[in-house]
C-alpha cells in the first residue's frame, strides 16, 4: 500500500517561472489574457531561460513556441518587457520543423500507398493524425516515426511492402550510414514485453532525419496489461482520412481517444521510458488534450463504453486524471467521475509491468518538470516492497 501523502498540494504557482511560461505556452492558441500572462513572466528577472530552453526541448514544444513568438509577437519590446531573447532559436525550429515533417510526409504517404495496393489495412496513429488534425499545421508538432495499426494476418504482406521500399528491422549504426540489426536481448525484450513489431527503418541521408522509422503495432495496449484490444476490430471500425497527401484511415475517435490514453500511460510508467527521460512530456499531453477537446458527447458515450469492454478504465483514468490537471476544459468531470476506481494509489507508481514497483515521492507537477527524477538512487523514488 502506497504511503499516505499528508503534504500541501503543489500548483502551478509553485512550479519555477520558466516552467510556468512553457505551460503557459503549450497550447494550440492563446487568448490576449494569456498573451499577457506570458508576457509578465517573460519579464521577470529571475527566469532562467537556459533552462526554459532545455525544457521546451524536452517536453518537444520548441515549434510550438516558435509560431507563438512569431505569431503574437513575442519578440518585441513593450513597456516592461524587453520581449523573448534570441528569438530566431524558436522560429528556426518551427520553420525546421516544417521542413521536415513535409519529408517524411513525402516519405510515409508512399508507405500508404504500398500497403493499400498489397491489400494490407491500415489506420494511422498518432504522428501525422494529429499533426494534420486537430494541430491544423505541419509544422507544429515533432514527429519522430510513422505508427500505423495492422493485423496480425496482414505482418508478413507488411513486412513485404517495407523490405521492397528499402526498410529493415533494426538500429542506426553509430556512423549513422547503415541500418543494423537488434541485439538478441532486445528481440527477446520486445517479444515479451511490446504489442508491436521491432521498428522498421532505412537511413534518410538528411541533417534534419537520421532515418525514417515505421512501427507496426498490433495492438494499442501492452501485452503484460491483461487488455487486448486488437488492430483487427479497430481497423473494422477504422474512418477514410487524407493524410501525407494520400488515402489512409485512422481509427475511430473512440478508438483513437482510447489509444492515446493507453500510449500515454505505457509511456508515463513503464521502466523503458522512465529511464529513457520521455516517460512525461507537455506533448503527449497534449495531444490527449487536443483530441479530448474535440470530443463530443456521443464520442464520449461511445468511448466509455469501449473502455468498459475492455476493462481498461484504470489506464483511461489515469491518462485523463493528469491530461485534466494540465487541461482542466478539455476532459468532463462526468467522464473523470465515471472511470475513478475506489482506490487511486496507483496513479503514483510506475514500473507495475516491468514487475518492479515503485512510488513516485513528488506530487506530478514537480516531476513532470523534474529531470533529476530519472536518475537512479535519488529521493525520487524508492521501490515498494
Amino acid at each position: 500500500m502506497a504511503p499516505e501523502n499528508t503534504t500541501a498540494p503543489v500548483t502551478v504557482e509553485d512550479l519555477p517561472p520558466h516552467s510556468r511560461l512553457l505551460l503557459k505556452l503549450a497550447r494550440l492558441r492563446l487568448s490576449e489574457e494569456q498573451v499577457a500572462e506570458v508576457r509578465s513572466l517573460a519579464a521577470r528577472p529571475d527566469l532562467d531561460w537556459g533552462a526554459f530552453l532545455e525544457s521546451a526541448a524536452w517536453h518537444k514544444m520548441l515549434p510550438m513556441i516558435g509560431r507563438h513568438v512569431d505569431r503574437y509577437r513575442l519578440d518585441r519590446k513593450t513597456e516592461g518587457s524587453a520581449g523573448f531573447p534570441y528569438p530566431w532559436v524558436f522560429t528556426t525550429a518551427y520553420l525546421g520543423n516544417r521542413t521536415r515533417n513535409l519529408a517524411l510526409a513525402d516519405e510515409f504517404g508512399r508507405v500508404f500507398d504500398e500497403l493499400a495496393a498489397a491489400g494490407v489495412r491500415f489506420a494511422v496513429r498518432k504522428g501525422f493524425s494529429l499533426g494534420e488534425g486537430e494541430y491544423h499545421d505541419p509544422a507544429l508538432r515533432r514527429i519522430a516515426d510513422l505508427d500505423v495499426l495492422v493485423d496480425r494476418a496482414d505482418a508478413q504482406a507488411a513486412d513485404k511492402v517495407l523490405a521492397r521500399l528499402g526498410y529493415v528491422q533494426g538500429r542506426l549504426a553509430e556512423d549513422g550510414e547503415r541500418i543494423e540489426p537488434y541485439n538478441r536481448e532486445t528481440q527477446i525484450f520486445w517479444r515479451m514485453n511490446l504489442s508491436n513489431q521491432l521498428p522498421y527503418r532505412k537511413t534518410a541521408s538528411r541533417p534534419d532525419i537520421s532515418d525514417f522509422n515505421v512501427d507496426i503495432c498490433h495492438d494499442i495496449f501492452q501485452k503484460k496489461s491483461g487488455i487486448s484490444a486488437g488492430a483487427a476490430e479497430l481497423l473494422d471500425r477504422a474512418v477514410p482520412a487524407t493524410l501525407c497527401g494520400t488515402a489512409a484511415t485512422v481509427p475511430a475517435p473512440d478508438d483513437r481517444l482510447l489509444d492515446l490514453c493507453s500510449h500515454l500511460h505505457k509511456e508515463a510508467t513503464s521502466l523503458h521510458f522512465v529511464e529513457d527521460r520521455q516517460d512525461l512530456q507537455l506533448s503527449k499531453f497534449l495531444d490527449l488534450a487536443l483530441v479530448a477537446g474535440a470530443s463530443t458527447a456521443e464520442d464520449w458515450e461511445r468511448f466509455l463504453e469501449r473502455v468498459r469492454g475492455f476493462g481498461a478504465e484504470p489506464i483511461a483514468y489515469y491518462a485523463l486524471h493528469f491530461t485534466a490537471q494540465l487541461y482542466p476544459e478539455a476532459v468532463p468531470a462526468g467522464v473523470l467521475d465515471a472511470l475513478r476506481p475506489e482506490d487511486t494509489a496507483y496513479l503514483e507508481q510506475y514500473g507495475a509491468l516491468d514487475g518492479q514497483t515503485a512510488q513516485w515521492q513528488e506530487p506530478f507537477l514537480l516531476r513532470l518538470f523534474d529531470s533529476g527524477r530519472h536518475t537512479a538512487g535519488t529521493a525520487s523514488n524508492v521501490p515498494l516492497r
